[in-house]
């Protein structure tokens, strides 16, 4: 093959895969033969220099560091936006637009607001000649060098591109990247960048250019400068080999706001960083009809959702024994707002975690939610250290009730209370119980499960339950407890005789056995139908079980030799889980398969699609296996669709799925 076709060819792969892994998060190939991919165009431009495209992604290294940046004025200034933060606001919002337009309802186009640093780039002749940051709005500094080393950034555009053109857009880091170079700054002892947002706008003020291409930024559009028509101009930026968001192109109102609604969640789950969404009127005659105020433009606005990270100053650090009796340490914080709620702990994990983070009482640390429930500690902020901190010293002995601590195993970073009648232990187990993934027991919160320990009349969680044999007696002994009112007393009662038909998948997760979570609680429901049974079980046949292997079993089986008679308690106290449903699965299309499902379909919820495999006969389980017979992929489906395609596991859609139904 001519030298110069295979390696425009290799260059595309590679710009393709970069693009893959990077922005969408769901890589097609392995490390392995991406590598491979790199390595082939690396060898064929060394062997053909004088052919190499100077462009190439190989290519993109940087230059030797420059003494300063160079500044230059925007030829059309770089304006902020107006935010919004309610549906009404963007009604009122609406109302200007169309006064302004004397009643005409134009169409509109929105776009996830990606959290990064704009960038303003100007071509002439296809080729790229400047690339500005904004600066102040009106004067940016000169970042041509540092764009170039961003593989998403075309340095040359198609022949049907304009002889000029500018775009922009925002340079941003993927959060997987983020997470890569602070592991490499812990490793070299150095501050952690505190989001993707501080190290994308850091690493574009680095001089040396070198440095910034082994960074990996980003880039996505957001506009055209004069385009005539909004939503046209980003579709044919698509076309020129700039990468695309998640957006809505030319609707009312009405289709913004159902896309901001749909993205609320779904932008948890991108690869990068997003804190809004941007809404524009997409016709240029009507933008400039409206025009602009001496900040902002009337015919954009920004709509804001809650902040996902916040800094605040934190005032102690606790340590909280869980059911298995793990101490974790916590951030006890000065009251933030972060994702809509407010904020006043934060699990700092364990004491490496602890200690890798730096934190200590009196300083001020940044904290967020993103996609999970509960906020954690991202990384101290920088300078904010009190002068005499000194580290924070990990407990040599149970915080709550004074017994020894220390790892269950030697591979284990986690320390434990050894005191088998620990009352946190025993708290945390009642909570435990009557959670939503478990028992789901309504009343059973914080207060009542502390209140249910110290009345020292339960030595296990299960034992609330022989508060039913006799009906006054038991909402008399609730109704005595502090702040327990009788109506209150009756309404745990009626839920815990609720919970005692909970299907049997339930009943396994909320006796708390270390390591049977609720996906493995189902999955051995669905082998041992019956307590009776599984409490037979020996090792070797709950090995056999689906995710179950010598730790889960040992457990399972160290369980069951403390509490032996179990079965027999809770059957005498009127507690009988539903089985599993009976199924033949030989009649089913998916019988015998044993399925995992990954990425996002486009469709179907996670959970609606492990229903749906179940209901066609299969197993499902959360991690690929020996034992795994069928992946179920949507996009960004990572890692385990590499592993999948290593294996030779076929890998199938959500079509496919849908057309067995």
């Amino acid at each position: 093959m001519d030298p110069v076709v295979r390696m425009q060819e290799l260059a595309a792969q590679v710009l393709e895969h970069r693009r893959r892994y990077y922005v969408l998060d769901a890589p097609s190939v392995s490390d392995a033969e991406y590598d491979a991919l790199e390595r082939e165009l690396r060898a064929l431009e060394a062997a053909h220099p004088s052919l190499a495209d100077p462009n190439s992604p190989t290519q993109r290294v940087g230059a030797p560091p420059l003494e300063s940046f160079l500044k230059a004025r925007h030829r059309t200034p770089m304006l902020s936006l107006d935010n919004a933060y309610s549906e009404a606001e963007l009604r009122e919002w609406e109302a200007r637009v169309r006064k302004g337009l004397l009643g005409k309802r134009p169409l509109f186009a929105a776009e996830l607001k990606v959290d990064g640093l704009s960038l303003s780039l100007r071509y002439e002749n296809g080729q790229l000649v400047e690339a500005i940051t904004r600066g102040d709005g009106e004067t940016g500094e000169v970042a041509t060098e540092n764009a170039k080393t961003i593989t998403d950034i075309p340095v040359v555009l198609p022949k049907d591109a304009p002889e000029r053109l500018e775009v922009r857009g925002e340079v941003f880091l993927s959060r997987r990247r983020w997470e890569e170079l602070n592991q490499q700054r812990d490793a070299r002892g150095e501050a952690r960048f505190a989001n993707p947002r501080n190290a994308a706008s850091g690493t574009m003020k680095l001089l040396d250019s070198r440095i910034v291409a082994e960074r990996r930024l980003q880039f996505l559009p957001w506009q055209i400068l004069g385009a005539g028509d909004h939503a046209k101009a980003m579709q044919q930026l698509s076309t020129w080999g700039f990468a695309a968001m998640p957006r809505k192109l030319a609707g009312d109102l009405e289709a913004m706001l159902a896309f901001i609604d749909a993205q609320r969640e779904g932008r948890l789950k991108l690869p990068f960083d997003t804190d809004g969404v941007v809404i524009k009127v997409v016709e240029l005659a009507l933008q400039e009809r409206l025009g602009t105020t001496d900040r902002v433009p009337r015919w954009a606005i920004a709509f804001k959702y809650p902040a996902l990270q916040a800094t605040t100053l934190v005032r102690g650090i606790t340590w909280q024994v869980g059911r298995s009796g793990k101490l974790t340490p916590v951030a006890e914080l000065e009251a933030v707002a972060v994702a809509g709620s407010i904020v006043r702990r934060a699990t700092l994990h364990n004491a490496n975690e602890l200690e890798r983070l730096g934190v200590r009482v009196g300083c001020r640390v940044f904290i967020e939610k993103g996609g999970d429930v509960i906020p954690k500690v991202v990384a101290v902020v920088p300078g904010s250290l009190p002068e005499a901190a000194g580290s924070e010293t990990v407990p040599t002995s149970c915080p709550v009730c004074g017994g020894a601590v220390a790892k269950d195993y030697d591979t284990e970073v986690a320390i434990r209370c050894q005191n088998p009648e620990c009352p946190a232990k025993l708290e945390a187990r009642f909570l435990h119980l009557g959670s939503r993934v478990a028992l789901d027991i309504e009343g059973l919160g914080d207060a009542l499960a502390e209140q249910l320990v110290a009345s020292g009349r339960f030595a296990h969680p299960w034992e609330v339950f022989e508060l039913l044999a006799d009906a006054s007696q038991g909402v008399a002994f609730l109704a005595g407890l502090e702040r327990m009112a009788e109506k209150s007393a009756q309404n745990v009662l009626a839920g815990l005789a609720a919970a005692r038909t909970k299907p049997l998948a339930r009943w396994i997760h909320a006796l708390g056995i270390p390591f049977v979570g609720a996906k493995t609680a189902e999955l051995l429901a669905e082998v041992f139908p019956s307590l009776p049974e599984l409490w037979l079980a020996e090792e070797g046949h709950l090995m056999a079980v689906e995710e179950v292997g010598p730790k889960v079993a040992a457990a399972l089986r160290t369980f069951v030799q403390q509490h032996p008679d179990l079965p027999d308690r809770l059957t005498r106290m009127g507690i009988a889980p539903a089985p599993p449903a009976p199924k033949e699965p030989s009649a089913l299309p998916l019988a015998g398969q044993v399925a995992v499902v990954t990425g996002t379909l486009p469709s179907l919820s996670r959970e609606e699609a492990e229903a749906l495999l179940k209901g066609l006969g299969a197993k499902v389980t959360s991690a690929i296996s020996a034992k795994t017979t069928l992946l179920v992929a949507g996009e960004k489906a990572g890692s385990k669709l590499s592993k999948a395609q290593a294996m030779g596991i076929p890998v199938q859609d959500e079509a496919w799925l849908l057309s067995l139904r």
